[in-house]
Protein backbone atom coordinates (compact mmCIF):
# COMPACT_ATOMS: atom_id res chain seq x y z
CA UNK A 1 0.00 0.00 0.00
CA UNK A 2 2.62 2.40 1.16
CA UNK A 3 4.75 1.76 -2.27
CA UNK A 4 1.19 2.41 -4.32
CA UNK A 5 1.06 5.50 -2.80
CA UNK A 6 4.58 6.60 -3.17
CA UNK A 7 4.17 5.78 -6.89
CA UNK A 8 1.17 7.83 -7.31
CA UNK A 9 2.87 10.59 -5.77
CA UNK A 10 5.98 10.43 -7.76
CA UNK A 11 3.87 10.39 -10.49
CA UNK A 12 1.58 13.35 -9.68
CA UNK A 13 4.75 14.92 -8.96
CA UNK A 14 6.75 14.40 -12.02
CA UNK A 15 3.45 15.16 -13.88
CA UNK A 16 3.49 18.79 -12.14
CA UNK A 17 6.76 18.93 -13.08
CA UNK A 18 6.75 18.61 -16.10
CA UNK A 19 3.48 21.14 -17.08
CA UNK A 20 5.31 23.62 -14.78
CA UNK A 21 8.51 23.20 -16.66
CA UNK A 22 6.20 23.27 -20.01
CA UNK A 23 4.96 27.17 -18.99
CA UNK A 24 8.33 28.63 -17.14
CA UNK A 25 10.39 27.34 -18.96
CA UNK A 26 9.94 29.48 -22.49
CA UNK A 27 10.38 32.45 -20.26
CA UNK A 28 14.37 31.70 -19.68
CA UNK A 29 14.69 30.23 -23.33
CA UNK A 30 14.31 32.38 -26.16
CA UNK A 31 12.00 30.67 -28.42
CA UNK A 32 13.09 29.37 -31.61
CA UNK A 33 11.67 31.71 -34.63
CA UNK A 34 9.09 29.99 -36.62
CA UNK A 35 7.40 30.77 -39.85
CA UNK A 36 4.11 28.71 -40.46
CA UNK A 37 2.12 30.27 -43.27
CA UNK A 38 -1.34 30.00 -41.31
CA UNK A 39 -3.69 31.95 -38.96
CA UNK A 40 -2.98 30.43 -35.73
CA UNK A 41 -6.36 29.77 -33.96
CA UNK A 42 -8.12 32.69 -32.46
CA UNK A 43 -8.96 33.27 -28.40
CA UNK A 44 -12.58 31.22 -28.22
CA UNK A 45 -15.50 32.84 -27.16
CA UNK A 46 -17.34 32.25 -24.09
CA UNK A 47 -21.21 30.15 -25.30
CA UNK A 48 -24.21 31.63 -24.67
CA UNK A 49 -26.25 28.58 -25.09
CA UNK A 50 -26.01 24.37 -23.94
CA UNK A 51 -25.95 24.35 -27.75
CA UNK A 52 -22.88 26.28 -28.05
CA UNK A 53 -20.28 24.44 -25.71
CA UNK A 54 -19.10 21.41 -27.92
CA UNK A 55 -18.18 24.22 -30.43
CA UNK A 56 -16.35 26.34 -27.85
CA UNK A 57 -14.71 22.84 -26.10
CA UNK A 58 -13.22 22.32 -29.88
CA UNK A 59 -11.90 25.63 -29.90
CA UNK A 60 -10.63 25.91 -26.87
CA UNK A 61 -8.24 22.95 -27.70
CA UNK A 62 -7.21 24.38 -30.97
CA UNK A 63 -6.44 27.83 -29.16
CA UNK A 64 -4.65 26.02 -26.25
CA UNK A 65 -2.77 24.09 -28.81
CA UNK A 66 -1.58 26.32 -31.05
CA UNK A 67 -0.52 29.15 -28.25
CA UNK A 68 1.17 26.88 -25.54
CA UNK A 69 3.92 28.37 -24.42
CA UNK A 70 6.60 25.91 -25.17
CA UNK A 71 4.99 24.93 -28.56
CA UNK A 72 7.44 26.63 -30.62
CA UNK A 73 10.52 24.92 -29.05
CA UNK A 74 8.91 21.57 -29.33
CA UNK A 75 8.03 22.23 -33.24
CA UNK A 76 11.56 23.39 -33.76
CA UNK A 77 13.36 20.68 -31.91
CA UNK A 78 11.14 17.75 -33.45
CA UNK A 79 11.71 19.29 -36.37
CA UNK A 80 15.48 19.36 -36.24
CA UNK A 81 15.12 16.09 -35.08
CA UNK A 82 13.42 14.74 -38.00
CA UNK A 83 15.72 16.54 -40.34
CA UNK A 84 19.09 14.58 -39.07
CA UNK A 85 16.68 11.36 -40.56
CA UNK A 86 15.43 12.71 -43.85
CA UNK A 87 12.25 13.86 -42.76
CA UNK A 88 10.45 17.10 -43.04
CA UNK A 89 7.52 18.41 -40.69
CA UNK A 90 5.94 20.30 -43.12
CA UNK A 91 4.07 19.38 -46.56
CA UNK A 92 5.49 22.95 -48.32
CA UNK A 93 9.44 21.41 -47.07
CA UNK A 94 11.68 18.23 -49.21
CA UNK A 95 14.66 17.34 -46.60
CA UNK A 96 17.67 16.45 -49.21
CA UNK A 97 20.87 15.51 -49.30
CA UNK A 98 23.20 16.96 -46.67
CA UNK A 99 20.51 19.07 -44.56
CA UNK A 100 19.73 21.10 -48.09
CA UNK A 101 16.04 21.95 -47.90
CA UNK A 102 13.36 22.53 -51.04
CA UNK A 103 10.20 23.87 -51.33
CA UNK A 104 7.41 21.64 -52.04
CA UNK A 105 4.24 23.62 -54.06
CA UNK A 106 2.27 19.88 -53.78
CA UNK A 107 3.65 18.75 -57.16
CA UNK A 108 7.17 17.49 -55.67
CA UNK A 109 9.67 18.94 -57.28
CA UNK A 110 7.57 18.76 -60.70
CA UNK A 111 8.60 21.68 -62.52
CA UNK A 112 11.57 20.47 -62.40
CA UNK A 113 10.87 16.69 -63.24
CA UNK A 114 8.41 17.64 -66.06
CA UNK A 115 5.36 16.12 -64.33
CA UNK A 116 2.85 16.69 -65.41
CA UNK A 117 3.83 16.80 -68.77
CA UNK A 118 3.09 20.08 -70.87
CA UNK A 119 2.07 19.24 -74.43
CA UNK A 120 -1.07 19.66 -77.16
CA UNK A 121 -2.88 22.32 -76.74
CA UNK A 122 -1.44 23.84 -73.72
CA UNK A 123 1.63 24.38 -75.55
CA UNK A 124 -0.23 26.13 -78.36
CA UNK A 125 -2.31 28.68 -76.31
CA UNK A 126 0.91 28.97 -73.95
CA UNK A 127 2.48 30.28 -77.64
CA UNK A 128 -0.42 32.25 -78.30
CA UNK A 129 -0.69 34.16 -75.63
CA UNK A 130 2.89 35.17 -75.86
CA UNK A 131 2.70 36.16 -79.37
CA UNK A 132 -0.42 38.32 -78.45
CA UNK A 133 1.38 40.08 -75.31
CA UNK A 134 4.63 40.84 -77.45
CA UNK A 135 2.62 42.45 -80.33
CA UNK A 136 0.61 44.88 -77.89
CA UNK A 137 4.07 45.88 -76.27
CA UNK A 138 5.09 46.44 -79.83
CA UNK A 139 2.29 48.72 -80.57
CA UNK A 140 2.96 50.83 -77.87
CA UNK A 141 6.46 51.13 -78.41
CA UNK A 142 8.09 48.67 -76.61
CA UNK A 143 9.95 45.37 -76.52
CA UNK A 144 8.66 42.06 -74.27
CA UNK A 145 10.76 39.39 -72.46
CA UNK A 146 9.66 36.87 -70.22
CA UNK A 147 12.40 35.86 -67.92
CA UNK A 148 12.81 32.64 -65.87
CA UNK A 149 15.17 31.88 -62.62
CA UNK A 150 16.29 28.47 -62.36
CA UNK A 151 14.65 26.21 -59.44
CA UNK A 152 17.07 25.25 -56.62
CA UNK A 153 16.84 21.72 -57.28
CA UNK A 154 18.02 22.11 -61.05
CA UNK A 155 21.10 23.64 -60.43
CA UNK A 156 21.52 21.29 -57.33
CA UNK A 157 20.38 17.87 -58.22
CA UNK A 158 23.05 16.73 -56.08
CA UNK A 159 21.10 17.60 -52.46
CA UNK A 160 18.23 17.03 -53.64
CA UNK A 161 16.40 13.86 -52.09
CA UNK A 162 16.76 10.41 -52.52
CA UNK A 163 13.74 9.87 -55.20
CA UNK A 164 14.61 12.63 -57.08
CA UNK A 165 16.92 11.45 -59.97
CA UNK A 166 17.61 14.71 -61.61
CA UNK A 167 15.56 17.55 -64.10
CA UNK A 168 14.15 16.18 -67.00
CA UNK A 169 15.72 17.41 -70.19
CA UNK A 170 11.83 17.58 -71.32
CA UNK A 171 11.34 20.40 -69.00
CA UNK A 172 8.76 23.30 -69.95
CA UNK A 173 11.58 25.86 -69.21
CA UNK A 174 13.93 23.89 -71.83
CA UNK A 175 11.10 23.21 -74.43
CA UNK A 176 9.21 26.57 -74.43
CA UNK A 177 12.42 28.73 -75.01
CA UNK A 178 13.27 27.20 -78.19
CA UNK A 179 9.25 26.73 -79.57
CA UNK A 180 9.06 30.69 -78.88
CA UNK A 181 12.27 31.63 -81.42
CA UNK A 182 10.85 28.86 -83.95
CA UNK A 183 7.95 30.43 -84.02
CA UNK A 184 8.51 33.89 -83.57
CA UNK A 185 6.30 33.95 -80.51
CA UNK A 186 8.42 36.03 -78.59
CA UNK A 187 11.20 36.43 -76.44
CA UNK A 188 12.02 33.88 -73.61
CA UNK A 189 15.06 33.90 -71.30
CA UNK A 190 15.61 30.66 -68.96
CA UNK A 191 18.76 31.49 -67.01
CA UNK A 192 19.92 28.22 -66.30
CA UNK A 193 23.02 27.94 -68.22
CA UNK A 194 24.40 31.21 -66.61
CA UNK A 195 23.59 29.48 -62.82
CA UNK A 196 24.77 26.46 -63.53
CA UNK A 197 28.02 27.99 -64.75
CA UNK A 198 28.00 30.27 -61.97
CA UNK A 199 27.84 27.49 -59.43
CA UNK A 200 30.23 25.17 -61.59
CA UNK A 201 33.18 27.98 -60.85
CA UNK A 202 32.32 27.67 -57.58
CA UNK A 203 29.67 30.27 -56.73
CA UNK A 204 27.05 29.63 -54.22
CA UNK A 205 24.23 30.65 -56.04
CA UNK A 206 21.31 29.08 -53.55
CA UNK A 207 21.84 28.68 -49.77
CA UNK A 208 20.70 25.56 -47.93
CA UNK A 209 17.82 26.98 -46.16
CA UNK A 210 16.33 29.49 -48.37
CA UNK A 211 14.30 29.33 -51.70
CA UNK A 212 15.89 31.95 -53.12
CA UNK A 213 18.99 32.68 -55.01
CA UNK A 214 21.57 34.22 -53.65
CA UNK A 215 23.30 37.93 -54.57
CA UNK A 216 25.99 35.08 -56.38
CA UNK A 217 22.82 33.38 -58.34
CA UNK A 218 20.98 37.02 -59.19
CA UNK A 219 24.42 38.21 -60.39
CA UNK A 220 24.66 35.49 -62.82
CA UNK A 221 21.27 36.40 -63.64
CA UNK A 222 21.33 40.36 -64.06
CA UNK A 223 24.68 39.48 -66.45
CA UNK A 224 23.01 37.00 -69.02
CA UNK A 225 19.70 39.54 -69.20
CA UNK A 226 21.60 42.83 -69.43
CA UNK A 227 23.48 41.10 -72.23
CA UNK A 228 20.32 39.95 -73.07
CA UNK A 229 18.51 43.52 -73.47
CA UNK A 230 21.76 45.17 -75.10
CA UNK A 231 22.20 42.97 -77.40
CA UNK A 232 18.19 43.26 -78.57
CA UNK A 233 19.17 47.22 -78.95
CA UNK A 234 17.09 47.84 -75.94
CA UNK A 235 20.16 49.27 -73.43
CA UNK A 236 23.57 51.16 -74.22
CA UNK A 237 25.54 48.76 -71.98
CA UNK A 238 25.57 45.54 -70.94
CA UNK A 239 26.66 44.10 -67.33
CA UNK A 240 28.71 45.76 -65.15
CA UNK A 241 31.56 43.50 -63.50
CA UNK A 242 31.02 41.98 -60.41
CA UNK A 243 33.94 43.77 -59.26
CA UNK A 244 31.37 46.69 -59.23
CA UNK A 245 29.60 45.45 -56.27
CA UNK A 246 30.33 43.97 -52.90
CA UNK A 247 28.89 41.36 -50.71
CA UNK A 248 27.45 42.46 -47.64
CA UNK A 249 26.33 39.17 -46.02
CA UNK A 250 23.25 39.10 -43.85
CA UNK A 251 23.87 38.33 -40.04
CA UNK A 252 23.02 34.89 -39.09
CA UNK A 253 19.54 35.41 -37.34
CA UNK A 254 18.03 38.07 -40.22
CA UNK A 255 18.92 36.32 -43.54
CA UNK A 256 16.59 34.77 -46.08
CA UNK A 257 15.60 31.36 -44.53
CA UNK A 258 12.25 30.89 -45.60
CA UNK A 259 12.80 27.17 -45.73
CA UNK A 260 14.31 26.55 -42.11
CA UNK A 261 10.73 29.01 -41.03
CA UNK A 262 8.80 27.13 -41.90
CA UNK A 263 10.45 24.44 -40.39
CA UNK A 264 10.88 26.21 -36.97
CA UNK A 265 14.45 25.40 -37.11
CA UNK A 266 16.01 27.94 -38.52
CA UNK A 267 17.85 28.68 -35.27
CA UNK A 268 19.11 24.81 -35.03
CA UNK A 269 21.49 25.51 -38.39
CA UNK A 270 24.12 27.71 -39.80
CA UNK A 271 22.58 30.46 -42.38
CA UNK A 272 24.44 31.31 -45.37
CA UNK A 273 23.48 34.18 -47.59
CA UNK A 274 25.56 36.27 -49.66
CA UNK A 275 23.73 39.52 -50.67
CA UNK A 276 25.59 41.95 -53.27
CA UNK A 277 24.53 45.69 -53.12
CA UNK A 278 25.96 48.53 -55.12
CA UNK A 279 29.63 49.22 -54.08
CA UNK A 280 28.97 52.89 -55.03
CA UNK A 281 25.42 53.52 -53.40
CA UNK A 282 25.26 56.01 -55.58
CA UNK A 283 21.96 55.71 -56.94
CA UNK A 284 19.18 58.11 -55.11
CA UNK A 285 16.36 55.74 -55.13
CA UNK A 286 12.86 57.78 -54.87
CA UNK A 287 10.21 55.05 -54.18
CA UNK A 288 6.22 55.86 -55.27
CA UNK A 289 3.69 53.15 -53.99
CA UNK A 290 0.58 53.34 -56.21
CA UNK A 291 -1.79 51.40 -53.63
CA UNK A 292 -2.39 51.31 -50.16
CA UNK A 293 -0.20 48.18 -50.32
CA UNK A 294 3.85 50.18 -49.38
CA UNK A 295 5.44 46.60 -49.17
CA UNK A 296 7.55 44.97 -51.50
CA UNK A 297 4.85 43.10 -53.29
CA UNK A 298 3.08 46.86 -53.68
CA UNK A 299 2.82 48.30 -57.06
CA UNK A 300 5.14 50.97 -57.50
CA UNK A 301 7.22 53.36 -59.34
CA UNK A 302 10.64 53.86 -58.55
CA UNK A 303 13.34 57.16 -59.54
CA UNK A 304 16.59 56.27 -60.28
CA UNK A 305 17.57 59.68 -61.34
CA UNK A 306 19.65 58.02 -64.11
CA UNK A 307 18.64 60.32 -66.65
CA UNK A 308 18.54 59.46 -70.17
CA UNK A 309 18.22 55.80 -69.62
CA UNK A 310 15.08 53.59 -70.48
CA UNK A 311 12.41 52.81 -68.61
CA UNK A 312 11.57 49.48 -67.18
CA UNK A 313 8.29 47.90 -66.46
CA UNK A 314 8.60 44.34 -64.88
CA UNK A 315 6.13 42.01 -63.19
CA UNK A 316 8.02 39.97 -60.71
CA UNK A 317 7.83 37.42 -57.66
CA UNK A 318 9.90 37.25 -54.64
CA UNK A 319 13.29 36.17 -56.54
CA UNK A 320 13.36 39.90 -58.10
CA UNK A 321 14.41 41.16 -54.20
CA UNK A 322 18.73 39.49 -55.09
CA UNK A 323 18.12 40.84 -58.30
CA UNK A 324 16.61 44.48 -57.55
CA UNK A 325 20.35 46.09 -56.30
CA UNK A 326 21.95 45.24 -60.02
CA UNK A 327 20.03 47.25 -62.03
CA UNK A 328 19.32 50.69 -60.50
CA UNK A 329 22.03 52.10 -62.66
CA UNK A 330 20.60 50.91 -66.04
CA UNK A 331 17.52 52.42 -66.12
CA UNK A 332 15.53 55.85 -65.19
CA UNK A 333 12.57 54.67 -64.15
CA UNK A 334 11.19 51.09 -62.79
CA UNK A 335 7.85 50.16 -62.65
CA UNK A 336 7.51 47.57 -60.41
CA UNK A 337 4.31 44.95 -59.67
CA UNK A 338 3.63 41.58 -58.19
CA UNK A 339 2.71 38.69 -60.11
CA UNK A 340 0.03 38.03 -57.41
CA UNK A 341 -2.00 41.32 -58.74
CA UNK A 342 -1.32 39.59 -62.58
CA UNK A 343 0.99 38.34 -64.54
CA UNK A 344 -0.19 40.96 -67.45
CA UNK A 345 -0.33 44.70 -66.51
CA UNK A 346 -1.59 46.17 -69.98
CA UNK A 347 -2.95 48.95 -67.33
CA UNK A 348 0.61 49.79 -66.07
CA UNK A 349 2.08 49.89 -69.89
CA UNK A 350 -0.43 52.28 -70.94
CA UNK A 351 0.03 54.51 -68.26
CA UNK A 352 3.97 54.39 -67.80
CA UNK A 353 5.01 53.85 -71.73
CA UNK A 354 8.10 51.55 -70.88
CA UNK A 355 10.82 50.99 -73.16
CA UNK A 356 11.07 47.51 -71.57
CA UNK A 357 8.14 45.42 -70.42
CA UNK A 358 9.77 41.70 -68.84
CA UNK A 359 8.08 39.14 -66.73
CA UNK A 360 10.49 37.92 -64.10
CA UNK A 361 8.64 34.31 -62.99
CA UNK A 362 10.23 31.45 -61.32
CA UNK A 363 10.65 27.94 -63.23
CA UNK A 364 7.56 26.54 -61.42
CA UNK A 365 5.49 29.65 -62.53
CA UNK A 366 6.94 29.81 -66.30
CA UNK A 367 3.34 27.59 -67.86
CA UNK A 368 0.96 29.63 -65.86
CA UNK A 369 2.62 33.14 -66.15
CA UNK A 370 1.12 33.37 -69.60
CA UNK A 371 -2.48 32.58 -69.21
CA UNK A 372 -3.83 36.09 -70.29
CA UNK A 373 -3.31 38.23 -72.61
CA UNK A 374 -4.65 39.97 -76.20
CA UNK A 375 -5.20 37.82 -79.29
CA UNK A 376 -2.57 37.64 -81.56
CA UNK A 377 -2.80 37.81 -85.86
CA UNK A 378 -3.96 35.33 -87.43
CA UNK A 379 -0.20 35.11 -89.22
CA UNK A 380 1.44 34.73 -86.20
CA UNK A 381 -1.17 31.57 -85.20
CA UNK A 382 -0.70 30.35 -88.15
CA UNK A 383 3.30 30.68 -88.14
CA UNK A 384 2.84 28.82 -84.37
CA UNK A 385 0.87 26.17 -85.92
CA UNK A 386 3.17 25.37 -88.72
CA UNK A 387 5.86 25.02 -86.14
CA UNK A 388 4.16 22.71 -83.99
CA UNK A 389 2.81 20.88 -86.93
CA UNK A 390 6.54 20.21 -87.89
CA UNK A 391 7.49 18.91 -84.05
CA UNK A 392 8.77 15.48 -83.74
CA UNK A 393 8.22 13.28 -80.44
CA UNK A 394 11.89 13.20 -80.64
CA UNK A 395 12.13 16.88 -80.33
CA UNK A 396 9.58 18.70 -79.23
CA UNK A 397 5.64 17.32 -78.67
CA UNK A 398 3.21 17.20 -81.03
CA UNK A 399 -0.22 18.52 -81.21
CA UNK A 400 -3.69 18.20 -79.92
CA UNK A 401 -4.10 14.26 -81.24
CA UNK A 402 -1.63 12.88 -79.22
CA UNK A 403 -3.16 13.50 -76.00
CA UNK A 404 -5.36 11.20 -74.45
CA UNK A 405 -8.74 12.73 -74.29
CA UNK A 406 -12.15 13.03 -71.71
CA UNK A 407 -15.45 12.95 -72.75
CA UNK A 408 -18.95 11.89 -72.08
CA UNK A 409 -18.68 8.82 -70.23
CA UNK A 410 -20.54 5.85 -71.57
CA UNK A 411 -23.03 3.59 -69.54
CA UNK A 412 -19.91 1.09 -68.08
CA UNK A 413 -18.57 4.47 -66.60
CA UNK A 414 -21.21 5.85 -65.29
CA UNK A 415 -22.26 3.11 -63.84
CA UNK A 416 -18.41 2.47 -62.04
CA UNK A 417 -18.62 6.57 -60.71
CA UNK A 418 -22.55 5.53 -59.05
CA UNK A 419 -20.97 2.49 -57.16
CA UNK A 420 -17.82 3.98 -55.78
CA UNK A 421 -16.96 4.65 -52.42
CA UNK A 422 -15.72 8.07 -51.19
CA UNK A 423 -12.59 7.95 -50.14
CA UNK A 424 -9.82 10.31 -47.71
CA UNK A 425 -7.07 8.67 -48.77
CA UNK A 426 -6.33 10.79 -51.40
CA UNK A 427 -5.10 14.28 -52.84
CA UNK A 428 -6.26 16.23 -55.98
CA UNK A 429 -2.83 18.53 -56.19
CA UNK A 430 -2.64 20.42 -58.95
CA UNK A 431 -6.05 20.79 -61.63
CA UNK A 432 -5.57 23.46 -64.22
CA UNK A 433 -7.73 23.98 -67.04
CA UNK A 434 -6.84 25.76 -70.10
CA UNK A 435 -9.79 26.99 -72.55
CA UNK A 436 -8.51 26.69 -76.74
CA UNK A 437 -9.76 28.83 -79.45
CA UNK A 438 -12.85 27.40 -80.73
CA UNK A 439 -14.18 26.08 -77.52
CA UNK A 440 -11.96 23.05 -76.43
CA UNK A 441 -9.64 23.09 -73.57
CA UNK A 442 -6.82 21.15 -71.77
CA UNK A 443 -6.60 19.78 -68.23
CA UNK A 444 -3.67 19.26 -66.29
CA UNK A 445 -4.34 16.52 -62.99
CA UNK A 446 -1.59 15.31 -60.64
CA UNK A 447 -1.83 14.16 -57.10
CA UNK A 448 -2.69 10.90 -55.37
CA UNK A 449 -5.47 8.03 -54.29
CA UNK A 450 -4.30 5.11 -52.57
CA UNK A 451 -6.74 1.97 -50.96
CA UNK A 452 -4.06 1.57 -48.80
CA UNK A 453 -4.77 -1.84 -47.80
CA UNK A 454 -2.31 -4.75 -47.72
CA UNK A 455 -1.80 -4.55 -51.69
CA UNK A 456 -2.45 -2.89 -55.02
CA UNK A 457 -5.40 -3.52 -56.38
CA UNK A 458 -4.92 -2.40 -59.64
CA UNK A 459 -3.14 1.03 -61.06
CA UNK A 460 -6.35 1.26 -63.47
CA UNK A 461 -7.86 4.70 -62.76
CA UNK A 462 -10.49 7.20 -64.25
CA UNK A 463 -10.18 11.23 -63.66
CA UNK A 464 -13.59 13.22 -64.06
CA UNK A 465 -14.92 16.64 -64.75
CA UNK A 466 -18.14 16.83 -63.09
CA UNK A 467 -20.26 20.09 -63.76
CA UNK A 468 -24.11 21.22 -63.62
CA UNK A 469 -23.84 21.32 -67.92
CA UNK A 470 -22.91 17.36 -67.61
CA UNK A 471 -19.45 15.40 -67.15
CA UNK A 472 -16.05 14.10 -69.53
CA UNK A 473 -14.38 10.84 -67.75
CA UNK A 474 -11.13 9.29 -69.85
CA UNK A 475 -8.92 6.45 -68.19
CA UNK A 476 -5.89 7.62 -66.17
CA UNK A 477 -3.09 5.38 -65.00
CA UNK A 478 -2.61 5.61 -60.94
CA UNK A 479 1.06 3.86 -60.56
CA UNK A 480 3.24 7.18 -60.45
CA UNK A 481 6.27 6.30 -57.48
CA UNK A 482 4.79 8.28 -54.62
CA UNK A 483 7.19 7.39 -51.31
CA UNK A 484 5.99 10.53 -49.20
CA UNK A 485 3.05 8.80 -49.61
CA UNK A 486 4.30 5.29 -48.47
CA UNK A 487 6.41 7.22 -45.63
CA UNK A 488 3.42 9.40 -44.27
CA UNK A 489 0.67 6.79 -43.63
CA UNK A 490 3.76 4.14 -43.10
CA UNK A 491 2.05 1.79 -45.75
CA UNK A 492 4.50 0.40 -48.41
CA UNK A 493 1.47 -0.16 -50.69
CA UNK A 494 1.68 4.43 -51.10
CA UNK A 495 3.89 4.51 -53.01
CA UNK A 496 1.79 3.16 -55.93
CA UNK A 497 -0.65 5.60 -55.75
CA UNK A 498 0.20 8.94 -57.72
CA UNK A 499 -1.30 9.98 -60.79
CA UNK A 500 0.02 12.58 -63.50
CA UNK A 501 -2.08 13.78 -67.08
CA UNK A 502 -2.80 16.09 -69.69
CA UNK A 503 -5.98 15.74 -71.43
CA UNK A 504 -7.32 16.68 -74.40
CA UNK A 505 -11.36 18.21 -74.41
CA UNK A 506 -13.08 18.63 -77.96
CA UNK A 507 -15.92 20.09 -76.31
CA UNK A 508 -16.53 21.44 -73.04
CA UNK A 509 -19.62 23.72 -71.78
CA UNK A 510 -19.08 27.46 -69.98
CA UNK A 511 -19.36 26.61 -65.95
CA UNK A 512 -17.56 25.26 -62.89
CA UNK A 513 -16.26 21.56 -62.51
CA UNK A 514 -15.34 19.33 -60.06
CA UNK A 515 -12.05 17.32 -60.91
CA UNK A 516 -12.78 13.88 -59.11
CA UNK A 517 -10.66 10.72 -59.26
CA UNK A 518 -11.34 7.47 -58.65
CA UNK A 519 -9.15 3.87 -58.86
CA UNK A 520 -9.95 0.35 -58.73
CA UNK A 521 -9.76 -1.11 -55.55
CA UNK A 522 -10.03 -4.46 -53.68
CA UNK A 523 -13.69 -4.05 -52.17
CA UNK A 524 -14.12 -2.21 -55.84
CA UNK A 525 -13.96 1.25 -57.04
CA UNK A 526 -12.67 4.07 -54.65
CA UNK A 527 -13.08 7.90 -55.69
CA UNK A 528 -11.84 11.66 -54.23
CA UNK A 529 -13.18 14.67 -54.98
CA UNK A 530 -10.42 17.53 -55.53
CA UNK A 531 -10.66 21.05 -53.20
CA UNK A 532 -10.65 23.77 -55.87
CA UNK A 533 -12.81 23.79 -58.80
CA UNK A 534 -12.00 24.53 -62.53
CA UNK A 535 -13.89 27.11 -64.77
CA UNK A 536 -14.47 26.87 -68.42
CA UNK A 537 -15.23 30.33 -69.89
Amino acid sequence: MLASRLHWRLLIGTIAVLMAAAWLAPLAVKAPDIQENRVLAARPVWPTRLLDIGAFRKATDAYVADHFPARPHLIGALNRLRMLVGVSGSKRVIVGRDGWLFFDDDTHLGSARAEPAMVGPEIRQWLITLAGRDAFVRAHGARYLVVTPPAKEVIYPQHGPAWYSGPSPERPTLMLPKLAEASGAGEVLYLYPQLAAATNAGQKTFSRHDTHWTGYGAYAGYAALMTQLHDMGLTAEGPKPLSAFRQTDFRPERGPRDLALMLGVSSFVHLDFPHIEDRTGGVAIATAYLSPKTDWTGPQVVETGQVGKPVLMMTRDSFSNELMPFLYQHFSRIILSHNQDGFWRPDLIERYKPDIVILEVIEAGLRLGLGEGPPPSAVATARIDRVLARATPAGHPSAAPALPSLATPDAKTVAILAAAAPSGNCNVEVATLTPGLNGEATLLVSGWLSELGTQVTSPDGLIVLKGAAGSVAGAMKMDKKRPDVAAYFKNPTGAESGFVGTFFIKTIAPGAYAPMVYRRAGGGWIGCAGKAMVTAP
